[in-house]
C-alpha cells in the first residue's frame, strides 16, 4: 500500500494523554469556591477558580450547564440601543495565559451529557495567549433560537465609538453615543442601504458594536498546540469556532450548525485566519472529520474598515480560511489541511479559502452549500458563485477528491478560483442540480468526474438541521475507486476507516473488506507504555509495522516475528504503530 502523508502530529494530538496529575470540577448551580473542587460533592462553583489551580495534565471537568454572569434566556429587546444588556461583552469562559506542556496538555471538558455551555455577551469560550490545551466534548449553545430576527435587524447598524468624547461607558453607552452605520451616507443620507452609496471613513476609530447579536461560540487568539475536538457548537449568533494568529491547532470531529445567522459581521461556522508558520512543513492547522451544516447569515453585515454596504447577506460560509498570506506566513513553512469534513447546506461554500497560500483541501464532501441563494433569495436575482469548494486570491492550493454537489439552477461553480495561482486539482466529482453545471474558467480539473455521487440519503429539498442526512456512499457511486492516491490523501476516512489502495472521492470511503478490518477481531499492541519491546497480537506472523513520531517522521519499519520489537532506543513520549491497514498509539517510557 502506497504511504500517504497524512498529519500524525494532531492524529497523537487527538488521543494525546498523559494520565492526568488531578481532575478539578466546575458547578455553577451546586459548587462553591471555598470547596478543594476535587470532587463532584466538592466542586468549585467557578471556572476561574479552577484556572487558578490547574497544572499542566490535569483536567477541568464542567457539571451541568455554565454561562456568563449578566446571562438572561429570557431577555426582551426593549428597543433602546443603549441598553446594557446589548452591549455586555461578557465571555461565558476566559482563559489568558494558560500553558499545559508538551507532555502534559490541560484538558477542558465536559463531565457528561448534561453539560451545556450558554452564553450572550462576547464569547462563550475566549482563549488569547495559551498552549497545550484540549478541549473536549463540549456542547456550546447560542441565542438564535431567543433572538428574533427583528432584533438582530433593530442593531445591525448600531454602533459606538469608545474615545475620549463618549459619555457612557463602552458596557453602558448613552444614547447620545449611539450612530448607525447606514446614516453615515455622504452622497445622499436617506437611510437606505444602496449600492452606490458611500459612508464616511471610520476605519481608524475605536468602533464597538453589540454583543448580544455577535456571540462567538470559541475564539482562540495567539494561540498554539491547541486540541478542539469532539465539541459541539450550535446557535450562536456569530461564529462557531474562531481561530487567529495562531499555529500547530487541531480542529476535529465537531459539528457546527445554525451558527452566524444573527450577526452584522459576515461571518461563517468555522474560521481560521492569519497562521502562524512553524519550523517545517508539516500541516500546522489541521480541519478534519467536521460536520458543518445549517450556517448563514440572515442580515446584510458591513465592516468598519469599508465605506460600502453590500445590500444583500452576501457571507455565512462553513468553513472559511482568511488571510492566511501574511508576509511571515508567506515568507514560513508549513501548510493548511481541510480534509474529511462534511459540509452542507451553509450560505455561501462548503469550503473557502481568501487571500491564502499553502493550503490542501482534500476528500471532502461538500452539498448544496448555497442556502442565501437557493433559500433565502430563490425568487430573486441570484449572486454569488462561490457555492461549493472555492478560493481566491490564493497560491499553492490543492483540490483533490472532493466531492461537491451544488444547485446549479443560477449559474454557480462546484469548484472555482478566482485570481488563484499554482493550483492542483484532480479526481474531483462535481454534481449539478436544477440547472445545467458551468465550469469556472479559472480551473482545469484533471480526472473529474460529473455524475451523481449516489449518497445514501441525501435529498436536496432538506433544509432541517434536525433532518439525519447520510453521506455514505451506495454501492454504485461512480465515486468508489476514482480518488488520486498521492502522498497527502488521508489514510483513513471521516469515520476512521481506512483508506484502500484505490481510495473513494469524498469524506466517505464505501468500504474495507480487508480481514484486519474485521472489527470483530481485536488487534493491540503490549505492554502500553513500554520500556524495551513492543509485541503485537495479530492473527498472523510475521507482520510489517512502521513505527512514527509524533510529528509523522518514520522512526523504524520492519517485520516482527515472535521476538518482539525493540523499542528501549526510542526517546520518551508518545507513537503511532501502523500493522497492516491499523493505527494504534503507544507510548515509550
Amino acid at each position: 500500500m502506497h504511504i500517504k502523508r497524512i498529519f500524525f502530529f494532531l492524529l497523537l494530538l487527538s488521543g494525546y494523554f498523559v494520565i492526568a496529575q488531578q481532575t478539578y470540577y466546575v458547578d455553577q448551580q451546586n459548587g462553591n469556591d471555598a470547596n478543594d473542587g476535587l470532587s463532584t460533592a466538592s466542586a468549585f462553583q467557578n471556572f476561574d477558580t479552577a484556572i487558578a489551580n490547574v497544572q499542566p495534565g490535569d483536567t477541568i471537568s464542567i457539571i451541568g450547564t455554565y454561562h456568563n454572569p449578566a446571562y438572561n434566556p429570557n431577555y426582551t429587546y426593549n428597543g433602546s440601543p443603549n441598553d446594557l444588556h446589548v452591549w455586555n461583552f461578557e465571555n461565558t469562559i476566559r482563559i489568558g495565559g494558560l500553558n499545559g506542556t508538551p507532555n502534559a496538555y490541560i484538558t477542558i471538558k465536559a463531565y457528561d451529557s448534561n453539560t451545556k455551555l450558554l452564553g450572550d455577551g462576547a464569547n462563550i469560550i475566549r482563549v488569547l495567549n495559551s498552549s497545550y490545551l484540549r478541549f473536549e466534548g463540549l456542547n456550546i449553545e447560542g441565542e438564535v433560537e431567543r433572538i428574533p430576527l427583528s432584533t438582530a435587524l433593530a442593531l445591525q447598524f448600531v454602533y459606538v465609538i469608545a474615545d475620549n468624547n463618549m459619555i457612557g461607558t463602552l458596557t453602558h453607552p448613552d444614547i447620545q453615543d449611539i450612530h448607525y452605520r447606514n446614516l453615515d451616507e455622504t452622497n445622499d443620507n436617506d437611510g437606505i442601504v444602496e449600492d452606490t452609496d458611500i459612508y464616511t471613513d471610520i476605519s481608524n476609530l475605536p468602533v464597538y458594536r453589540p454583543s448580544y447579536t455577535d456571540t462567538r461560540g470559541m475564539y482562540f487568539t495567539n494561540c498554539e498546540h491547541i486540541a478542539i475536538v469532539n465539541n459541539t457548537v450550535h446557535h450562536t449568533p456569530g461564529v462557531g469556532i474562531r481561530v487567529a494568529n495562531s499555529k500547530n491547532i487541531e480542529i476535529s470531529k465537531n459539528e457546527i450548525y445554525r451558527c452566524s445567522a444573527r450577526s452584522y459581521s459576515g461571518t461563517h461556522a468555522l474560521v481560521v485566519t492569519k497562521t502562524k508558520p512553524v519550523g517545517s512543513n508539516n500541516y500546522c492547522i489541521s480541519i478534519e472529520k467536521n460536520t458543518v451544516h445549517h450556517n448563514y447569515n440572515e442580515i446584510y453585515s458591513w465592516s468598519p474598515q469599508k465605506t460600502i454596504i453590500n445590500p444583500r447577506i452576501d457571507e455565512g460560509k462553513g468553513i472559511s480560511l482568511q488571510q492566511n498570506n501574511l508576509n511571515n506566513w508567506v515568507n514560513g513553512q508549513g501548510r493548511i489541511l481541510v480534509a474529511n469534513n462534511i459540509c452542507y447546506w451553509n450560505g455561501y461554500s462548503g469550503v473557502h479559502s481568501n487571500d491564502g497560500e499553502r493550503i490542501d483541501i482534500i476528500n471532502n464532501t461538500c452539498f448544496m452549500n448555497s442556502y442565501t441563494n437557493t433559500v433565502t433569495y430563490a425568487n430573486d436575482v441570484q449572486m454569488g458563485k462561490n457555492i461549493g469548494i472555492s478560493c481566491q486570491r490564493g497560491n499553492d492550493i490543492r483540490m483533490i477528491n472532493n466531492i461537491s454537489v451544488i444547485d446549479a439552477g443560477w449559474g454557480g461553480f462546484a469548484l472555482s478560483a478566482g485570481l488563484s495561482t499554482n493550483l492542483e486539482v484532480k479526481n474531483n466529482l462535481v454534481y449539478g442540480v436544477n440547472g445545467t453545471l458551468l465550469y469556472d474558467p479559472d480551473i482545469m480539473d484533471i480526472n473529474s468526474i460529473e455524475q451523481d455521487p449516489l449518497f445514501v440519503n441525501a435529498p436536496v429539498n432538506y433544509q432541517d438541521e434536525t433532518y439525519s442526512f447520510d453521506f455514505h456512499l451506495q454501492s454504485s457511486s461512480p465515486a468508489i475507486n476514482q480518488g488520486d492516491t498521492g502522498n497527502y490523501v488521508p489514510v483513513v476516512d471521516y469515520y476512521n476507516t481506512p483508506r484502500d489502495t484505490d481510495p473513494d472521492i469524498g469524506a466517505v470511503e464505501y468500504f474495507v473488506s480487508n480481514i484486519e478490518q474485521d472489527d470483530s477481531y481485536t488487534l493491540s499492541v503490549y505492554p502500553n507504555p513500554v520500556n524495551e519491546k513492543l509485541y503485537i497480537n495479530s492473527w498472523q506472523k510475521p507482520v510489517t509495522f512502521t513505527v512514527f513520531e509524533w510529528q509523522g517522521k518514520i522512526v523504524m519499519k520492519g517485520i516482527m516475528k515472535n521476538d518482539g520489537i525493540k523499542v528501549k532506543y526510542l526517546p520518551q513520549g508518545m507513537y503511532l504503530i501502523k500493522i497492516m491497514n491499523r493505527y494504534l498509539k503507544f507510548v515509550k517510557n
